[in-house]
């Protein structure tokens, strides 16, 4: 036999969830934000792409920025867990710091959204770093290779900030020095860095979450940008079996060739938006704070045919700061072996 069950849903009616707001107001606010993200956030600025990914962008810190402003969200961060061991007591004798942070956006002084974000020097890119061969008269960071036109064998680069030493090929004191990947030793340095990285991501988290930007964005770009400066072009068609065409030399796989640089800068600059005064100050402390003036005024003749960081347009320093791929004011791998080449071309 069924039984028959009433429910009394008149005393539970306040408890029906049903929207705050009505569509046409919904609609308006997706506009708005649609609105803002085209005509005010930059690209490569603001946002970015991770090759090989889903074509949805990916939010920086500036763009984080932007939109907290434009909903009004103060930003707050409350720390959850630290550990600054400076001497490596604790983890095998090699020092490790992490910190772990919420990120708490209020409107109001009301809670409008959170987010958790952490970072530790243990992570690839703070606990190693690439080791280059040192010249043994003046200690400098600038062995090349020279080239075989001019006897071969190893110079220290004048254009690197070295003495011009040279040494033969096969030279112990050269070719036995460790290069590529090692232990960062200087990894005290860097604690600052860790900590505002950890509340990079926490804010990022906490702006997707407050503001429902996930339509349009991911996180964690700057985990990844060192790929995010590239030229996509369509792909060519296949040649008919009985012409068949040599395959072309060039390629957009970094480091690009000098060249090949100086052209894809020009064509980015072209449809860049301008670059903030916060950006183009980045930039230029980056620039000056890993190269001498006289090395950067042959990279600025090289690619833009000028000597001077302040003569570039804001459109050009957009198209800049997408090549360097800056993370926490560090120029990424490919971008240096790029200035690397130019400065050895116009050695």
């Amino acid at each position: 036999m069924n039984e028959i069950i009433e429910y009394n849903t008149g005393s539970n009616a306040s408890n029906y969830l049903s929207p705050v707001v009505n569509v046409q107001t919904a609609l308006t606010r997706y506009q708005d934000m649609k609105d803002f993200i085209d005509k005010v956030l930059n690209k490569d600025v603001d946002y970015g792409s991770i090759p090989g990914t889903s074509n949805k962008s990916v939010l920086l810190k500036p763009g984080a920025e932007k939109l907290a402003a434009f909903f009004g969200l103060t930003v707050t961060y409350d720390i959850i867990e630290k550990v600054a061991d400076w001497t490596g007591k604790d983890h095998g004798g090699e020092p490790f710091f992490y910190f772990f942070y919420k990120c708490i956006l209020l409107r109001n002084g009301t809670v409008a959204g959170q987010g958790e974000g952490s970072c530790n020097s243990w992570e690839t890119k703070y606990r190693y770093r690439k080791a280059e061969r040192t010249c043994p008269e003046c200690g400098a960071e600038a062995i090349i290779k020279g080239k075989a036109e001019y006897g071969g064998g190893w110079i220290c680069f004048n254009k690197k900030g070295g003495c011009g030493a040279k040494f033969k090929d096969g030279d112990p004191a050269i070719e036995s020095q460790q290069t590529g990947r090692v232990p960062n030793p200087d990894v005290a340095d860097i604690v600052n860095t860790i900590q505002k990285m950890a509340q990079k991501r926490a804010l990022v988290a906490a702006v997707l979450n407050a503001t429902n930007a996930s339509d349009w964005f991911t996180q964690d770009v700057e985990d990844y940008i060192d790929g995010s400066f590239t030229e996509t072009t369509p792909a060519p068609a296949k040649p008919a079996p009985a012409n068949p065409q040599p395959k072309s030399s060039s390629s957009n796989k970094r480091p690009l060739a000098p060249e090949k640089l100086k052209s894809m800068l020009e064509t980015r600059a072209k449809s860049a938006k301008p670059a903030t005064k916060e950006v183009q100050s980045e930039i230029i402390e980056a620039i000056t704070g890993s190269y001498e003036a006289k090395d950067i005024t042959t990279i600025l003749t090289y690619l833009f045919g000028t000597n001077a960081l302040a003569e570039l347009s804001p459109e050009t320093m957009t198209a800049m700061y997408a090549w360097l791929g800056l993370s926490d004011g560090e120029i990424n791998p490919f971008a240096k072996e790029e200035i690397e080449n130019i400065l050895i071309e116009s050695f």
